[in-house]
């Protein structure tokens, strides 16, 4: 059996071939736009459709382009895994005549495909080594085929079957053998020669980008894209303009004028000696750091308590929180974790958490 998976130009030919064929229809729907002619000249009216068209066949071909590859790549995907299905499938063992009792031999084997809830399988043709008919057909996973008797559609009686060839046709007459309905078809075994196309270069040209056209045509997507994303941030920023105003007021503090901003506060309150530790570092910064409670008559749940509200209060025009994994204290001993908010999302959201 000829191989399913075709080398790469057989597939970007066929590719362009559906371009061409599916741009042609487009263009011709574009064509018959119906324009009301009572407002629009006749000369406007196929300027307008011109114009139209060609800004529709921009888009559609450079999208056919752009989709290429991928589409070629899954077609030669599926092509090898029919090939190896093929190869791989084994013929099920002691298939015997149904006359003589004789086991059979696989005469030939052909891929049958996805049908019926089925997956894709390989269907083996047995013959009788002394040609006894009818042959039989079993799939790989051995279940066997078996043709469904074409039976009368008024009373469901079996058919006689006639047939007669004239030159390349075939006229089969079938008769009810019961209430003598008859059901006529005919096939036409001609090979039609494949009509030449001689648009089809012309209309490649027009309709399958080159390289250098694709590449142009992504880089304009590309921009588009970007420009689209810059004007839906303008947009939003806009209709949200009261909080950009607030996260523009907001302290953007380093970590150096963050401990000069607490020392005194905190001091002023009885915690003393704040001492940053080592920065945590990932997507966002997070600084460990411990504090001192020098009023010697707090309690544990009043120091870590007033140092929670305090903090909370100094910090909320700033880009800084408390992380909400709480306090550890010990012998008037405090340690606690801030957290640096950077990016423009997150401090919106600092500011609708402060709402």
């Amino acid at each position: 059996m000829e191989k399913h998976l075709k080398p790469y130009q057989y597939y970007s030919d066929l590719y362009d071939k559906y371009t061409v064929e599916r741009c042609r229809n487009l263009e011709k729907i574009d064509n018959d736009i119906k324009l009301p002619e009572d407002k629009i000249t006749k000369e406007k009216q196929q300027h307008f459709k011109k114009a139209f068209s060609k800004l529709h066949m921009y888009f559609e071909t450079g999208e056919d382009y752009l989709g290429k590859s991928k589409r070629i790549n899954e077609w030669m995907e599926r092509d090898k895994k029919y090939d190896e299905l093929y190869e791989q499938a084994k013929a099920p063992e002691n298939i015997t005549c149904l006359s003589c009792g004789r086991l059979m031999f696989v005469e030939s084997k052909h891929l049958d495909f996805a049908n019926n809830d089925k997956r894709d399988r390989v269907m083996f043709f047995y013959d009788c080594p002394l040609k006894h008919k009818p042959m039989r057909v079993f799939y790989d996973d051995g279940e066997e085929y078996r043709v469904k008797p074409h039976i009368c559609p008024k009373c469901s009686s079996s058919f006689s079957e006639e047939s007669k060839k004239e030159k390349d046709i075939i006229y089969i007459t079938y008769t009810c053998s019961k209430c003598g309905f008859i059901e006529k078809t005919d096939l036409d075994l001609t090979i039609k020669e494949e009509k030449i196309d001689l648009d089809f270069i012309k209309d490649r040209n027009r309709f399958c980008l080159s390289e250098a056209d694709g590449q142009k045509y992504m880089e304009a997507k590309v921009n588009i894209e970007n420009l689209s994303k810059i004007m839906d941030k303008y947009k939003e920023k806009e209709k949200n303009k009261n909080l950009y105003d607030k996260v523009a007021k907001l302290k953007k503090l380093k970590i150096i004028e963050l401990e000069k901003l607490l020392t005194p506060i905190l001091e002023s309150a009885n915690y003393v000696k704040l001492q940053f530790q080592t920065p945590q570092v990932s997507k966002d910064v997070f600084v460990p750091f411990i504090v001192y409670d020098s009023k010697s008559e707090r309690s544990e749940y009043d120091s870590k308590h007033n140092l929670q509200k305090l903090l909370k209060t100094k910090l909320e025009d700033t880009n800084w929180r408390l992380m909400s994994d709480g306090v550890n204290y010990r012998l008037g001993m405090l340690e606690w974790r801030l957290r640096a908010y950077e990016r423009e999302e997150d401090l919106i959201k600092l500011i609708e958490d402060i709402k």
